[in-house]
């Protein structure tokens, strides 16, 4: 599941709360505070397994004081499929009204483990493909087969907050065209300099100019091979210590071009898998030797 598209149309869903044509009061103010949660769970850099809720702390959503056993039940039992039906209704109106253009929808789901201690069943909200009734019966991959999902939007450095997601579209897409080509220029016309006029100012002015350019460049070339290649590993300056590997993607924006193609959005993203035979963790790293120039997965448990 992406965590990305789940933040947007929780986004999306969140306004057309109040214009569903639906009475209920706690439903409706169930379904907007797990909405608020989820988002805020998600912006805070939470993955998406971690983004889940008992059934007592989905009731302390909306209620305060202590609550029971007893209480959670009845509450659950008053309201949870109302909630349910509700944001059936809000996937209706975000598809009549053209909200996006995901082939996703809502849907409330639970973990269906209840577990030894009592209610530690947990509640979420998922992904599910529109109109595709095999989503509810999983494909078996098999051992060699492994599904990535974006499960976490990274936590940066501060300084790094800016890079997280860029459009590049109108003046972004012209700077990121034009500033690589107007430090190629200034360099080729220092280094001529040098070479018609030598002096020792101007021959450092030049290796300064190297210096700094070749710099820079080694930070900011991931986005440009990312705007090439859709996806790259993301630089170490953009990751806090906490982070082994993360990615920076080209997504495809729902505006386009004079030339018919779409503009794209480049996004710091962390896409992880699940190994088929041990089923720990699959990080996306760079490969090396003979698969230099790939992205592929480790294994936490077993990288070789």
């Amino acid at each position: 599941m992406d965590i990305r598209k789940l933040r947007l149309l929780c986004i999306e869903a969140l306004p057309l709360i109040e214009q569903v044509n639906y009475s209920k009061p706690t439903p409706k103010r169930l379904l907007s505070a797990l909405l608020e949660k989820t988002i805020e769970l998600i912006e805070n850099e939470h993955k998406i397994d971690e983004i889940m809720f008992t059934t007592l702390e989905l009731i302390g959503l909306v209620k305060t004081g202590s609550i029971n056993e007893q209480k959670a039940k009845k509450f659950k039992a008053d309201h949870y499929s109302e909630t349910e039906k509700l944001l059936l209704k809000i996937n209706e109106l975000i598809e009549e009204q053209g909200c996006t253009d995901s082939k996703y929808i809502l849907e409330l789901s639970d973990t269906g483990e209840v577990g030894g201690a009592k209610n530690k069943k947990h509640h979420f909200l998922k992904l599910v493909e529109k109109n595709e009734e095999s989503n509810k019966e999983k494909v078996n991959f098999s051992f060699h087969s492994i599904e990535y999902n974006a499960v976490q939007l990274p936590k940066a450095y501060w300084f790094a907050k800016p890079f997280m997601s860029i459009e590049l579209s109108s003046w972004r897409l012209f700077l990121f065209v034009v500033i690589p080509l107007l430090a190629l220029i200034t360099g080729l016309n220092l280094f001529i300099q040098s070479m018609l006029t030598p002096s020792t100012s101007e021959f450092l002015s030049f290796v300064v100019f190297i210096s700094i350019f070749g710099y820079l460049s080694y930070l900011v070339f991931p986005f440009y091979v990312t705007n090439q290649l859709r996806i790259t590993i993301a630089p170490q300056w953009l990751m806090g210590f906490s982070i082994t590997t993360a990615q920076i993607e080209s997504i495809k924006l729902n505006k386009f071009r004079k030339n018919g193609r779409p503009y794209r959005q480049l996004e710091f993203v962390i896409y992880e898998g699940k190994c088929p035979i041990c089923n720990n963790i699959v990080d996306v790293e760079k490969g090396k030797r003979q698969y230099k120039g790939r992205l592929i997965g480790y294994c936490n448990e077993s990288p070789r």
